[in-house]
C-alpha cells in the first residue's frame, strides 16, 4: 500500500468518524417520522419510546463499523511504519557500505600478512616494516576526522560519506601500479583517511535519520557492516592471489557508489542549514507519511537545534555541563573499546593462532570463525539494544570482554613461562577469542557508535565524532605498535593481561555513569545526563 493511498484511506475515516460524532453530539437535531398526525400524551411516550429503541439499534450497528474502521487505520498505519523504517534500513545499509570498504581495507593485511613476509612476496618486507605498514592505516585516520566533522556541519553528511569511494579506488590503484613497500604504506595512509571520514559522518547520519523507536537498530548496522567487512575478508583474502585480493577489495566501492548517491540527506543537517521544505521532505521520506503528521517530530529537531545553535565548538562542549558529561563518557568508552584488544586481535588473529600449539584446524580457518561470531554478535546487538536496552547490553560484553582476556592471558604464561602441559588444551585460546569477539560486537562496539549520535546535539556531533575517532585513531595506533614490543619483551600473555586490566577498569566506570538511552528522544536523553555525576 503506498503512502498516498494509506492518506487517502485516512482522511477519508476521519472524514466519516466526524459525521458520526455530529449525529451523536448532545442537541443534535434528529427527525423521526411516526403515524401519528398529532402530538399526544401517549404519543409522546410511544415517540421516546421508539427513539430510544431506534438510538440503541444504530448504536450496535455502528459499533462493528467504528471497529472496522479504526482495524483500517491501524493497519494503514502499521503500513507507513513499515514503509518508512524499509526506507531507513535502505538508506543506512548503502551509507554503511563505505563501513564494510573500510573494514576489507583494515583487515587486508591478516590473511596475507604470511605471504607479504614469505620469500614470494610482490613487496618484500621485514616484520618490523609490515608492523609500520599495518599501523600507517591508523595515521590517515589522524589527520580526517577533524575536518570530516567540520566539512559534515557545513555541506552535509552524505558528501562526506560518499567521498570515501573514490578514495579507497585511488589508493588500491597506487598499489597496483606502483607496487612497493612506501607506495603500500602511502595508500594505507590514504585508506585511513577516508576510513576517518566515515566513522565520523556515518554515526552521525545513521543516528539522525532513525526513528526514535528504532534507532538502536538501524545504527547497529554500522558495526554489523565493518565486522561483514572482515568476514568477507577473511573469507576471500586466503584463496586470492596478491592483485586479485586487491582488485576484490576495490571492486566493493562500485555497489556502495551506486546505491548511496540516490539516498536523501539526513533532515537535521537541512534544519541546521535553515532549509525547512527540504527537512520536511527528508523527514518525510524516512518516515512515508505525510508532512502534517511529521510536524511534531519536526518542530522538535528545530527546537533541539535551534535551543544549542551558538554550542558549536569545543569551547562550548565543555562549557556545557550535559554536553561535558557525555563527552567524558564517549571518550572513556571509546578508549576502553579499543584497549580492550579485540581490534588488535583482528588484525593478528592468523599470527596468534600460529603461535598456539597442537591447534587441529588450520589458522586461517580460525581467523574466518572469528570474523563470523564478530557479525553474529553485531547482528544479536541490532535485535536487542532496542528491546533489552544498552546498559544491559554494556555491561554483559564488560564483564564477558574481561573474563576472557584474563583467561587467555593465564593461558599463554602457563604455555611460554611454565612447564605446565598446557599445549593439550589448545583449544581454550580460539574459544576465548571467539567468545570475546562475539561480546564485545554484542555491547561494547555499538553502544559506543549509539552514544555517539545520542548523546550529543545535532550541531556538536560532528565535532564530537571527530574527537571519537581522533581518539580511537591514537589508542588503535599506539596498540597495533605495542603489540609486537610486548611481545617481544615480555610475551603474549602480557598482551592479554593488560587488555582485562583496562577493560575492568572501563566496566566499573561504565556501571555508576553510563545512562540508559533506550527509546528516548534526544531531549529526555539530554535530561539524563544532568543527573549524572561524572
Amino acid at each position: 500500500m503506498s503512502g498516498h493511498n494509506t492518506n487517502v484511506i485516512l482522511s477519508y475515516l476521519d472524514e466519516s468518524d466526524e459525521e458520526d460524532n455530529l449525529s451523536s453530539e448532545p442537541g443534535a437535531v434528529r427527525v423521526n417520522v411516526s403515524d401519528s398526525d398529532g402530538p399526544t400524551e401517549d404519543g409522546d411516550h410511544d415517540s421516546d419510546t421508539e427513539q430510544s429503541e431506534y438510538e440503541e439499534e444504530r448504536n450496535n450497528q455502528a459499533t462493528p463499523l467504528h471497529e472496522e474502521r479504526n482495524n483500517i487505520k491501524t493497519v494503514a498505519a502499521k503500513c507507513c511504519v513499515s514503509r518508512g523504517l524499509l526506507k531507513q534500513y535502505i538508506a543506512a545499509v548503502a551509507a554503511c557500505f563505505s563501513v564494510v570498504n573500510s573494514s576489507t581495507c583494515y583487515g587486508w593485511t591478516t590473511p596475507i600478512l604470511n605471504h607479504l613476509l614469505g620469500p614470494d612476496s610482490e613487496i618484500p618486507m621485514t616484520r618490523d616494516q609490515a608492523s609500520w605498514v599495518i599501523s600507517s592505516i591508523e595515521l590517515g585516520n589522524l589527520i580526517s576526522p577533524l575536518p570530516a566533522g567540520i566539512l559534515s556541519k557545513y555541506i552535509g553528511r552524505k558528501p562526506v560519506i560518499l567521498a570515501t569511494g573514490p578514495l579507497y579506488i585511488i589508493s588500491w590503484l597506487m598499489v597496483i601500479f606502483y607496487p612497493s613497500v612506501t607506495m603500500l604504506g602511502a595508500a594505507r595512509v590514504l585508506q585511513g583517511f577516508s576510513m576517518g571520514l566515515t566513522y565520523t559522518a556515518a554515526p552521525v547520519y545513521l543516528g539522525e535519520i532513525a526513528g526514535k523507536s528504532t534507532r538502536g537498530a538501524v545504527t547497529s548496522i554500522f558495526f554489523n557492516s565493518w565486522w561483514l567487512g572482515f568476514v568477507i575478508q577473511y573469507s576471500v583474502g586466503p584463496f586470492l592471489s596478491f592483485y586479485n585480493c586487491i582488485y576484490f577489495t576495490l571492486a566493493l566501492n562500485i555497489p556502495f557508489i551506486l546505491l548511496f548517491f540516490w539516498q536523501p540527506e539526513s533532515p537535521y543537517y537541512y534544519v541546521m542549514s535553515g532549509n525547512i521544505e527540504k527537512a520536511r521532505k527528508s523527514l518525510a521520506w524516512f518516515r512515508d507519511t505525510s508532512t502534517d503528521e511529521l510536524k511534531e517530530e519536526l518542530e522538535e529537531i528545530k527546537w533541539s537545534v535551534e535551543a544549542n545553535q551558538r554550542s558549536a565548538g569545543l569551547r562550548d562542549i565543555i562549557g556545557i555541563p550535559e554536553e561535558r558529561k557525555a563527552l567524558t563518557i564517549l571518550m572513556l568508552m571509546t578508549g576502553g573499546r579499543v584497549l580492550c584488544g579485540t581490534g588488535v586481535i583482528n588484525v593478528y588473529a592468523t599470527d596468534i593462532f600460529d603461535m598456539t600449539p597442537n591447534l587441529s584446524i588450520s589458522s586461517d580457518v580460525v581467523t574466518i570463525a572469528v570474523g563470523v561470531v564478530m557479525l553474529a554478535g553485531g547482528i544479536f546487538s541490532a535485535f536487542t539494544s532496542d528491546s533489552l536496552g544498552r546498559r544491559p547490553l554494556l555491561m554483559l560484553s564488560c564483564i564477558g570482554i574481561f573474563i576472557c582476556q584474563f583467561t587467555n592471558g593465564t593461558y599463554y604464561l602457563l604455555l611460554f613461562k611454565t612447564s605446565l602441559a598446557v599445549s593439550t588444551f589448545s583449544w581454550i585460546s580460539p574459544v576465548l577469542i571467539l567468545i570475546n569477539s562475539g561480546l564485545c560486537t554484542a555491547g561494547l562496539y555499538p553502544v559506543c557508535s549509539l552514544y555517539t549520535s545520542e548523546l550529543f546535539n545535532p550541531n556538536t556531533r560532528g565535532i564530537v565524532s571527530s574527537i571519537a575517532a581522533i581518539t580511537v585513531t591514537i589508542f588503535a595506533f599506539l596498540m597495533l605498535i605495542m603489540y609486537e614490543t610486548v611481545n617481544n619483551n615480555f610475551g603474549l600473555y602480557a598482551n592479554f593481561y593488560f587488555y582485562s586490566l583496562t577493560i575492568l577498569i572501563g566496566g566499573i566506570y561504565f556501571y555508576f555513569n553510563t545512562p540508559e538511552t533506550k527509546g528516548k528522544s534526544f531531549v529526555q536523553i539530554r535530561k539524563e545526563l544532568l543527573k549524572i555525576k561524572v
